[in-house]
């Protein structure tokens, strides 16, 4: 048995909104990368402006932590449903992969 919809990607490079999809859609997963010298930041995916789940993420320009850092969280199921636009919001990580369908 196949998923039950087509997986799409789409990769955030700027610290900004951004238009995923502009209808509904359901967010399968995020990945992220935090390059070294980036401060604490947030990703957070809504349902056109109503925030849906936010994801935090860690400091790497701190003396006891100046590594990039990875990350990825895989949904269950058929993920998180925005019924009007799928957006994602990230604050100060430029390089977000969005898993969608």
């Amino acid at each position: 048995m196949g998923y039950p919809v087509d997986i799409k990607t789409v990769n955030i490079t700027t610290a900004t909104t951004t238009t995923v999809f502009d209808g509904p859609a359901r967010i399968l997963a995020l990945s992220w990368v935090v390059p070294t010298n980036v401060a604490a930041g947030t990703i957070t995916v809504n349902d056109n402006t109503t925030a849906m789940w936010v994801v935090n993420t860690p400091a790497t320009n701190v003396s006891g932590y100046l590594s990039p850092v990875t990350g990825h969280i895989k949904l269950p199921g058929t993920g998180i449903r925005a019924n009007t636009s799928l957006k994602v919001t990230n604050v100060a990580v430029t390089h977000v992969t969005v898993y969608y369908g």
